[in-house]
Formats: structure tokens, C-alpha cells, sequence
């Protein structure tokens, strides 16, 4: 099940909103109504917050890291890299990006509302909840709790990152995550145990943080050690080929057989390139034995066998396709095994076991 969906683009960088983001603004009208200057505000933090992450994704840019997408949370977004910066340095002006954007966009509001006042009128404001009526100000302070609240010390929020990255200069990378995911844990208790005594909002935040930290710690050791483990470690060393003038349905059943998504395509031997199962599928039925591998488009990928199978996992995530030819140093046109998707599965569990 998709949590988050699409609803547009910004510079080839696809744009989604999680479902919590939608529950959130239909709870707040529902439970406001009439009073729906609150919703008001919120659609703008949802503009907001696409600035925040703009941010990260033009220094990403910048820095040459592929972006490959922005999803938009209740409390903030998350701008999904291709991979971590090598370099500490990157990483924390990466970070960083997002909350100066805030804080910007906040002190141009407020400048504004010296020139313009728009107050909201007394019949859609909610009383239980504190703003100054004024939109445009309102509008500058969310900014800046936007800003601050990214600025929080603790994974996930690019405080966190921040901190990591001061720490990388000092110790190593899976260690310097392994700290800043204990501090942002800690964080995230402390925030639901004052949630409990004053408010429900702090408990979701809290508990927020604390699973972000988890699963950013996680995820962040296991790639470190996926670049560990080598290609041969986890490749299949029988690769089931097939040839340019095998039909499009007999090339199917070969990949049936030897459980590959791809059809890797040979020539007396001599690697020809690998057709992906999404163009296969783009053929009728009717229409694969009429047609041969040779006239489906070839994808000239690979990886050497002695390669990390995270290097080799950035091609395949790139190419969106879940077999990749493996050849030695001494014989670049001669497969000698591929990686798969159960390979890659392999790897990732091997890689946990390293922690």
C-alpha cells in the first residue's frame, strides 16, 4: 500500500504528500469548522515546508547527490537523497540548507507585516488555540517554529544531521550516527514523558523522533557495512542468458526458470546488454513470440565482481532494474555472475550481522 502520493514536480524533483499530512487537514477541518483559519495556516505550512526542503534538494544539487524525491509530513518533510555525503562538510551545510530557508522566508513575512496587516476575521478563529490573528505574521512565526524545530539536535531533524556531521570530523561515520541516534532517542522519550503532563501534540512528536532516530540509525550502519560486502559475496555464478534472436516469449520462460526479473542478453558469450522485465511487459502477449531480444532497447550495465554491493545497489536503484551483470578485471566482456534482488536481500542481512 502507497502512503504518500504525487501531487507535482519542481525541478524533476517529484513532490508527495504522506497520507498523515491529508488525516491531519481534513481532522483540523472537521474538528474546527467554522473556524478554519487553522486550516488555513496549515496549507500554508504544506507550502512551507516544500521551501524547507527545496533548500536541501538545491544544495544536494549543488553537491552533485541525485534527489529522488520530497515527501511531505505533518510535522516537516523529508527530502530522500540517493546517498549520504562522504564528506562531514557537505553533510551539514546539506542540513543546514532547510532551516536557513525557514527562518528567511520568516523574516521576509515579518518585514512585510510592517507595509501590510491582513487580520483574519473573529469568526474563523478558533479560541482554543493561540495565534495573533494577523495572517501574514502568523505565517512568519510558523517559519520560524519550522526553523527551530528542524534545528532540534536529534534524527531525524536536520539538528540531528548537523550534529552527526560535527562528529564525523572527529570519529568515524557509523559512530558518530550511532551517537547522534542515541541522543535523538533520548530526545524523543523526554518529549513524550512531558507530552503526558501537558500536551498530547509533544507525545506524537516524540514519538516521531524517537522512531525516526531508530530507523536513521539503522539504515545508515547497514549501508556503511553494505560497502563491506563484495558483489561475489552475494552474486549467482550461473547466469541464465539468452541470445538477440531469442523471442520475447521464449526469453519469459528463460526468466522464469532462472528466477530473474531481467533477461540478460549474450552473443557467442560476449555480454550484449540486459532488456528490463517493465519493457517486455510493455509487449502484448499475442505479440512476444513475433518479436525478438535483439529488437527490445539493451541497458549496457555492470559492475565488477570485487565492487561494494552498495556501489552496485546505486545502480540498480538508479537503473530500476533487479539483475545486474558482474565481470572480473581481466575479462570485461565475459559475465561471471549477477546480482540480483535476492542477492541484494543476501547482502543486507550479512550486513546487519556486521553491526
Amino acid at each position: 500500500m502507497r502512503y504518500s502520493f504525487k501531487i507535482g514536480s519542481v525541478w524533476g524533483i517529484p513532490i508527495e504528500l504522506h497520507i498523515t499530512f491529508m488525516l491531519l487537514m481534513g481532522a483540523v477541518f472537521i474538528l474546527f469548522y467554522p473556524a478554519l483559519y487553522l486550516f488555513l495556516l496549515i496549507v500554508f505550512l504544506f507550502v512551507f515546508v516544500v521551501f524547507h526542503e527545496l533548500a536541501h534538494s538545491v544544495v544536494a544539487r549543488h553537491y552533485g547527490i541525485k534527489v529522488r524525491k520530497i515527501v511531505l509530513y505533518p510535522i516537516g518533510g523529508v527530502s530522500e537523497i540517493e546517498e549520504v555525503p562522504e564528506k562531514p562538510s557537505i553533510e551539514w551545510r546539506l542540513a543546514i540548507a532547510g532551516p536557513l530557508m525557514s527562518f528567511a522566508v520568516g523574516a521576509i513575512l515579518l518585514s512585510l507585516n510592517q507595509l501590510i496587516s491582513v487580520k483574519a476575521p473573529v469568526e474563523t478563529l478558533a479560541p482554543s488555540i493561540a495565534t495573533a490573528g494577523n495572517l501574514i505574521l502568523d505565517l512568519a512565526v510558523l517559519n520560524f517554529i519550522l526553523g527551530a524545530f528542524n534545528l532540534i539536535p536529534a534524527f531525524p531533524m536536520d539538528g540531528g544531521r548537523v550534529f552527526r556531521a560535527l562528529l564525523a570530523e572527529r570519529m568515524k561515520f557509523s559512530d558518530a550516527t550511532k551517537y547522534a541516534a542515541y541522543i535523538g532517542r533520548l530526545f524523543g522519550i523526554a518529549m513524550v514523558v512531558v507530552g503526558v503532563f501537558y500536551d498530547f501534540w509533544l507525545i506524537l512528536i516524540g514519538v516521531f523522533i524517537y522512531i525516526g532516530a531508530s530507523e536513521e540509525a539503522e539504515q545508515t550502519i547497514v549501508s556503511t557495512n553494505l560497502a563491506t560486502v563484495r558483489v561475489k559475496d552475494v552474486m549467482q555464478t550461473e547466469a541464465g542468458a539468452v541470445q538477440p534472436e531469442t523471442t520475447l516469449a521464449e526469453a519469459v520462460e528463460v526468466m522464469f526458470k532462472a528466477r530473474y526479473h531481467d533477461a540478460l542478453v549474450e552473443k557467442e558469450g560476449i555480454f550484449q546488454g540486459v532488456v528490463s522485465w517493465d519493457e517486455i511487459m510493455k509487449i502484448k502477449p499475442e505479440d512476444r513470440a513475433n518479436l525478438t531480444v535483439g529488437q527490445m532497447p539493451l541497458k549496457c550495465i555492470r559492475v565488477l565482481q570485487d565492487e561494494s554491493v552498495l556501489e552496485a545497489y546505486k545502480v540498480m536503484n538508479r537503473e530500476k532494474i533487479d539483475l545486474l551483470p558482474a565481470f572480473d578485471r581481466e575479462a570485461p566482456d565475459k559475465v561471471v555472475g549477477v546480482l540480483t534482488s535476492e542477492g541484494m536481500a543476501k547482502a543486507y542481512e550479512k550486513a546487519k550481522s556486521l553491526r
